[in-house]
């Protein structure tokens, strides 16, 4: 089956999988710079108190990745449901598995369903990813900087650092902190468990965000399906 065949299908799964998320915004919110193995496809899904979300991506060259996803988002404090739709591509410009420091480029753009609620605009946005391995197989650190701009705002600029421990084989401790513009950051921990090596994870993080005078905190649970390679 060609890439571009696969590709088609993971779409048409997306928009008839009503009820999940945008490839904009993982679960882990700091990225890396190789989420999707070579020649390979892979399907995010999570959820959590305020949205519900998938993202199904394929690596369609050895140095690129596209990616695209749908949200259900909740609005306002009456339980109302809108949907957000992204499309996102992620260029490999080094490996982080072939070398101790890896790097990549994203670039994306999301968009609101049209009808109501209508407060929240189309986004564009972009940034850099670099790893660091500190120690082969069990510490890895990474940090994004970029940018996002909305329909309706002002450009603002993000940035994000991560470091992900492994101390057995099975499961990873992911520790996170990420902001946008002049915002308080927000921190997040992530407990990953392997259910199935190369095929299924499952995480499971508790996010603390929002103003420092009114801050929240949640929690989401999330699986990531990988396939073989398809090419």
């Amino acid at each position: 089956m060609s890439y571009r065949l696969v590709f088609a299908v993971l779409c048409v799964g997306l928009l008839s999988g009503v009820g999940a998320s945008p490839a904009s915004a993982q679960q882990v919110l700091v990225d890396d710079p190789t989420s999707v193995s070579a020649g390979a496809a892979q399907l995010e899904a999570w959820h959590s108190p305020e949205e519900s979300w998938i993202a199904p991506a394929i690596r369609v060259h050895p140095a690129l990745e596209l990616a695209a996803g749908a949200a259900f988002l909740r609005m306002g404090p009456i339980d109302r449901r809108s949907v957000e739709y992204s499309l996102e591509g992620k260029m490999l410009l080094r490996s982080g598995s072939a070398h101790r420091i890896g790097v990549a480029a994203v670039g994306g753009t999301g968009l609101r369903q049209l009808g109501v609620p209508r407060g929240r605009p189309a986004s564009v946005y972009g940034y850099g990813i670099v790893s660091q391995d500190l120690l082969p197989g069990t510490l890895t650190a990474y940090q994004n900087v970029g940018w996002i701009h909305e329909q309706k705002g002002g450009h603002e600029f993000t940035w994000g650092a991560r470091l992900d421990w492994a101390p057995v084989e099975r499961f990873a401790v992911i520790a996170e902190t990420y902001g946008e513009g002049r915002s308080d950051p927000s921190f997040q921990a992530v407990l990953r468990t392997v259910l199935l090596p190369d095929r299924i994870e499952m995480d499971v993080s508790v996010t603390r965000g929002g103003p420092f005078e009114d801050r929240n905190t949640w929690a989401t649970v999330g699986l990531t399906f990988m396939s073989t390679p398809l090419y």
